[in-house]
């Protein structure tokens, strides 16, 4: 039978129902008279008017608590309330009310309270019949239910209020689970129900447990957490005996903070992030003072359409500006985010400019023209393998693209400017973190020399799923059966979630520096304690239910020209005043003194020109003589004897 064909108007459903319940009503008054007397019942003066009066009380009742809009199909608790609140008042009511107008007479005390009863009886049970023939019956031989074949075999993780919508909304026949057993770890839990499931045990017992439903033809392919807000080792333990199981793990949010389910809005569980399994406390961020940068603020982004670019933009729009530019030199990415913010942020004044931040000319009209606040700048080429075989290129973006973007700033008085800085500017051994730290270099200068706009600088490690990251790849790897490609079994990074990292960045960005002891610092994400790539590979392969090396293997690769093993976010000779209640670290670099810096940018920008590549990396080494290629640096261990390093760089 298909349930769409037992399917009644709405109205007339309601209208059937409300019939249904009088006609209750009206028996149970009956019934009532029929228990205490019996058939002598019948010859008591005045029934049909007591029958009526009893229902005309009932009716004023169910219309004032509103009995008539609940829905059979999901009758639940609170429904039964209301139904005992109706009966009780009915009663209570025709008593006095029968007791005032007759004292009571032919109408037995017993006989109210016994309706009172049968009505919450079969009014709740009438309900309760009407869902189960739902649940059990219609939703199950429904053409929108999957074949029993096609269910799958779940376990739940905790005995509580997530874990019971959860079975009851896999009951219905749109559902892809079927829930074969509950974990919990409390001893009182054990052994004990939930909706006719039981727990079979501790999460400790999971192997036990899977091999033995197993074996008795129930093999089970997923783990589904139903715990409020487990903790990331949690999750992590979770994930990491599953996949040992070929058992995928995923979380259901905590009903209880979550809207009602209904037929079209099944609990679905969520699958685990790898952000989710970051080692590291999240952040609480300073709301206020970042609305106080950017609300009633005409902001302006270039590199708008890139990972930290666009997250940056979706989360200022969230804070009131009173005008937004997005800039990107990649017609595809900006056209994307200008349709998503325009989707989200119908009240949003935004401006989309393609701009190329190595044009000074076109970066200088838009600054005049738009005359922003606030500056962040995220524009830049980031991978380390082609900027280091295109270093005029690296150069012409991540470094002279800043400088244009933040003379701009300055000769228009933005009141800030914000650019995006990396941990491999820190000590670089590759042209692209040779570049960002000369990029770095400028903004100290111009902040430390401009009397109106501050520079602010924020250096941070890789974010996770940021584009031409390894996330990515490894994931399209995983999809593709593998073998997953690490470079090297010892490289570490620091990570951690897009929408963090730039939440700390405005929260760093809304940092006041308004003294001139403060002038020319870095503001350092606090990035936690560094990750094996090798451990990031197996957490993914763990989370997508696969085997590191039995389903799925890691081949290395070998080091990446310029590329080192771990990263560093601090030099040692940068002096750190702690931070960390707030997210992040201030370093104090060492300063470039701003005319020999000016002098050297001119001869790079003659050597740019020409596309002198080995007369450009000449003058990057000279503005950043901490620079070592990874060149440099095998033929300076090849030399029996440590030489000394050229001192003439222009520091102060």
């Amino acid at each position: 039978m298909k349930l769409s064909s037992l399917r009644l108007p709405a109205r007339f459903a309601r209208y059937a129902g409300t019939l249904h319940d009088f006609g209750i009503a009206a028996g149970s008054f009956v019934l009532a008279y029929l228990t205490v007397l019996g058939v002598q019942a019948f010859e008591v003066p005045g029934n049909e008017e007591k029958t009526l009066g009893f229902v005309a009380i009932f009716g004023i009742f169910y219309f004032v608590f509103s009995l008539h809009r609940g829905s059979w199909r999901y009758v639940s608790i609170p429904d039964l309330i209301i139904i005992i609140k109706v009966a009780v008042a009915t009663t209570v009511i025709y008593t006095v009310a029968s007791f005032l107008m007759t004292r009571g007479a032919n109408v037995p005390r017993s006989v109210p309270i016994l309706a009172g009863v049968f009505m919450v009886t079969a009014l709740a049970g009438s309900r309760l019949a009407c869902r189960l023939l739902v649940e059990k019956v219609l939703w199950r031989t429904s053409p929108l239910a999957p074949s029993p074949a096609n269910r799958r075999n779940v376990l739940l993780y905790g005995l509580n209020d997530s874990a019971e919508s959860f079975i009851r909304a896999s009951r219905r026949g749109q559902s892809e689970f079927n829930v074969v057993g509950i974990l919990d770890d409390s001893m009182l839990n054990q052994a004990r129900t939930l909706q006719g499931v039981r727990v079979l045990g501790s999460f400790e017992d999971v192997g036990k447990i899977a091999d033995r439903l197993e074996r008795t033809g129930i093999p089970v392919s997923e783990l589904i957490v139903t715990e409020a807000a487990p903790t990331r080792q949690q999750l992590g333990e979770f994930v990491e005996k599953t996949a040992k199981l070929g058992i995928k793990t995923s979380i259901i949010p905590d009903v209880t903070e979550t809207a009602l389910i209904t037929s079209h809005s099944l609990l679905e569980p969520k699958e685990i992030e790898l952000g989710d399994l970051l080692d590291r406390p999240e952040v609480v961020t300073d709301i206020s003072s970042i609305a106080r940068l950017i609300n009633n603020k005409t902001v302006l982004a270039t590199g708008a359409g890139g990972s930290i670019g666009s997250e940056l933009c979706r989360q200022i729009a969230q804070l009131g500006p009173r005008l937004l530019v997005i800039t990107d030199s990649s017609e595809f990415h900006l056209y994307m985010l200008d349709m998503e913010l325009r989707e989200k942020y119908r009240d949003l004044k935004i401006s989309t400019r393609l701009m190329d931040v190595r044009d000074s000319t076109r970066v200088s009209r838009l600054f005049a023209e738009m005359r922003p606040d606030v500056v962040f700048h995220a524009a830049a080429l980031k991978h380390v393998p082609l900027a280091e075989s295109n270093p005029v290129e690296a150069i012409k973006t991540n470094f002279l693209g800043t400088k244009n973007v933040a003379d701009a700033a300055l000769v228009n008085e933005a009141a800030s400017f914000v650019m995006i800085s990396t941990d491999k500017a820190v000590n670089p051994t590759n042209v692209m973190g040779a570049t960002k730290r000369a990029a770095e270099a400028y903004c100290q200068a111009l902040d430390i020399s401009s009397k109106k706009t501050h520079f602010k600088t924020v250096r941070f490690g890789n974010v996770l799923g940021s584009n031409g990251s390894v996330v990515p790849r490894f994931q399209e790897q995983i999809l593709a059966g593998g073998p997953v490609t690490v470079t090297h079994p010892d490289i570490v990074r620091f990570f951690m979630t897009i929408p963090e990292a730039v939440r700390l960045v405005l929260n760093a960005s809304a940092e006041h520096t308004d003294t001139e002891l403060q002038r020319g610092k870095i503001m350092v994400l606090d990035m936690g304690e560094p990750v094996r790539i090798v451990d990031l590979a197996e957490r993914m392969m763990q989370l997508a239910g696969l085997k590191p090396y039995a389903d799925i293997d890691i081949v290395f690769s070998g080091l990446r020209p310029g590329e080192k093993l771990f990263e560093e976010l601090f030099d040692p000779s940068e002096a750190q005043d702690l931070r960390t209640e707030d997210g992040y670290v201030i370093a104090s670099p060492r300063v470039i003194d701003k005319l020999l810096l000016d002098k050297s940018i001119a001869e790079l920008q003659n050597a740019v020109a020409r596309e002198d590549r080995g007369r450009a990396l000449e003058l990057l080494l000279h503005i950043v003589p901490e620079y070592r290629s990874a060149k440099a640096m095998q033929e300076q261990a090849a030399k029996p004897v440590a030489q000394d390093f050229d001192d003439a760089a222009p520091y102060s």
